[in-house]
């Protein structure tokens, strides 16, 4: 993929494809462009002994109001408006809603198959907190380094850790227990400062990385046609994020 031509604006040079080990994504400001890099793609995978598969293969556009086309192997890819790459559900609104959603979906399914577990009286309370932060914590925040926090998604993931706590307390409703005294109980934090703390820690890693580094070159990096007032939201927050690392290192 070294075709001047092929991939996004990135900084100064362009960036065409992410790839962890047999996973690649391919990135193109146009129609045209993405369809030259899926032409070009299977002669580049022969040399490495891989081949494309045309049902595995997605396509995605943002914010583009029509379908477009792209073939692979002469057959038309599957036009999606998510997609799941290294475990995150990616989607074309530019959020991670539905990524956080999926993984409190997921964090759920595991807390329901250990409800005997959580049910036991032969269990302690410190054992099962041990379980719940080794079992369900870890598939909840899987990533959460990368999400476009809100407080709304916040709200959501703070819900669903105290309805967790709750249940391994064996606390209802009706004993009118606020939040404060379940997380003392517990010892345990709001879910969000947790993920803010990831999302700091992770911050401190990139802006420590050398120039040129793709984490770093995205602190700074506005997309080719985001409106002036969308751009400024976007580069408030960056700064937002290195003054609230500043104050914490």
């Amino acid at each position: 993929m070294n075709d001047p031509t092929f991939g996004i604006k990135w900084n100064v040079t362009r960036l065409s494809d992410l790839h962890f080990a047999d996973d690649l994504a391919l990135l193109g400001d146009s129609v045209e462009s993405l369809q030259a890099m899926t032409n070009n793609l299977p002669n580049t995978a022969a040399k490495v002994g891989l081949k494309i598969s045309t049902e595995k293969t997605k396509i995605m556009s943002v914010k583009k109001d029509h379908p477009i086309t792209v073939q692979v192997n002469n057959q038309n890819a599957e036009e999606v408006e998510s997609f799941t790459y290294l475990g995150s559900n990616i989607s074309n609104k530019g959020n991670t809603e539905l990524d956080i959603f999926s993984r409190l979906g997921k964090a759920n399914s595991v807390f329901r198959r250990l409800h005997s577990t959580w049910m036991s009286k032969h269990i302690s309370l410190k054992s099962k907190i041990t379980l719940y932060n080794s079992l369900v914590i870890p598939v909840v925040i899987y990533a959460s380094e990368t999400w476009k926090m809100t407080e709304k998604m916040a709200h959501t993931i703070d819900i669903f850790h105290q309805r967790c706590l709750r249940k391994l307390l064996g606390v209802t409703w009706k004993d009118k227990v606020s939040n404060e005294d379940i997380l003392q109980r517990s010892n345990q934090n709001c879910l969000s400062t947790t993920v803010k703390e990831r999302r700091l820690r992770m911050l401190g890693h990139v802006l420590q990385m050398q120039e040129g580094r793709h984490p770093k070159t995205s602190l700074a990096w506005t997309p080719e046609g985001a409106r002036g007032e969308e751009a400024d939201q976007q580069q408030h927050g960056r700064e937002q994020y290195r003054k609230t690392w500043r104050q914490l290192d």
